[in-house]
C-alpha cells in the first residue's frame, strides 16, 4: 500500500514539476534588475554610515525613504541589493545563503572605506545577515527589525519545503487586503522560491550561534503585531549578545517591515537617535 501512495506521490510531483517549468512566473530578462530596486549609496559625513539590508526576496527598495531621511542628517547610507534579488524568483535559486553573506560583507567593505564608524542593520532575514556580519567583524553599531530567530509559523515553512518537493518550485505571496497598497505593491518578489526555504533556515541557524559573539551596541526591533516572527526572538537576541549597551523597541501594531507602515516616521526617529548616539 505505501509503495502505491509513494508511487502515486513520485509521479505526481514529477507532472507538476514539468508543469511550473514549462509555466513559470518569469520576467523579461533573468539578470536584468527591475527598475526600483537597484543598491544605493548616499555618500555623506566620513564619521558614520550605515549600512541596510534588505529581506528574503525583497530589494534595496525598501529603505529608499529611511535612507533619504538618514542621508539628509548627514549619515552616510548603502543598502545593498543581495545576489539573487531584484531580478526574478528563478534567478535566486541559482543562489544560496553563503552568497547572501558574501553580498552583505561586500556592501561592508564598501562603507568602511568611506566611514569610520559603520552600523550594519537589516529588517527581516536581513537583520539575521547582520548579526553575522557584526559577529564576524568590527561594527560600532547594530540594528534588527523583526529579525526571525524564531518564527511563529514553522509547520507553514515544512509545508513550503515539502510543496517543493513534491509539487512546486514557486509559490505566490498572499498579503492580507487591509495592507496598505504600498505594501501589497512594492518591489519584491511575487512568488517565493522555494527551493531558496532551506537556505532560508540556515541563514536563521548560522545567525542564532552568531548573536553570542555581537559585542557591538544593538537597537532591537519588532512590531507587536508582527504575523511572522515570534516575540521570542527578540528577547534570545537581547539577552545573548554580548553587547553592554542593548535596547529593544517596540513598534505599536505596525507590518513586519514596519519600515514602510504609516507611522514609519516614529522607526525613522529611534533609529537616528541610535546612530547619533555611538
Amino acid at each position: 500500500m505505501w509503495t502505491e501512495v509513494l508511487g502515486i506521490l513520485v509521479g505526481y510531483s514529477l507532472l507538476n514539476k514539468l508543469k511550473f517549468m514549462i509555466k513559470k512566473p518569469g520576467y523579461k530578462k533573468l539578470t536584468e534588475v527591475i527598475p526600483g530596486a537597484e543598491s544605493f549609496f548616499h555618500k555623506k559625513s566620513k564619521e558614520k554610515g550605515i549600512l541596510f539590508i534588505h529581506g528574503f526576496t525583497s530589494t534595496a527598495k525598501d529603505y529608499v525613504p529611511l535612507g533619504k531621511y538618514l542621508a539628509d542628517k548627514n549619515i552616510s547610507v548603502h543598502a545593498i541589493l543581495l545576489k539573487g534579488h531584484g531580478t526574478c524568483p528563478e534567478n535566486m535559486t541559482t543562489t544560496n545563503v553563503y552568497d547572501w553573506i558574501k553580498s552583505a560583507e561586500e556592501g561592508l567593505k564598501k562603507l568602511k572605506k568611506h566611514c569610520k564608524k559603520v552600523v550594519v542593520a537589516g529588517d527581516s532575514f536581513g537583520g539575521n545577515l547582520a548579526l553575522i556580519l557584526a559577529s564576524k567583524y568590527k561594527v560600532d553599531g547594530v540594528i534588527t527589525m523583526g529579525t526571525p530567530v524564531r518564527v511563529k509559523r514553522k509547520t507553514i515553512t515544512w509545508i513550503l519545503f515539502l510543496m517543493n518537493y513534491f509539487f512546486l518550485n514557486f509559490k505566490k505571496k498572499w498579503y492580507h487586503k487591509g495592507l496598505a497598497k504600498k505594501i501589497r505593491e512594492r518591489i519584491t518578489y511575487k512568488h517565493i522560491p522555494l527551493g531558496c526555504i532551506l537556505d532560508l533556515g540556515k541563514g536563521v541557524k548560522i545567525s542564532r550561534k552568531a548573536v553570542k559573539k555581537v559585542k557591538a551596541p544593538i537597537l532591537i526591533m519588532q512590531s507587536t503585531t508582527d504575523f511572522l516572527v515570534d516575540e521570542r526572538s527578540v528577547d534570545y537576541i537581547f539577552h545573548n549578545v554580548k553587547s553592554k549597551h542593548k535596547k529593544v523597541y517596540w513598534f505599536k501594531n505596525g507590518y513586519h517591515v514596519f519600515i514602510m507602515d504609516k507611522n514609519k516616521h516614529i522607526a525613522f526617529r529611534e533609529i537616528y537617535d541610535f546612530i547619533k548616539n555611538i
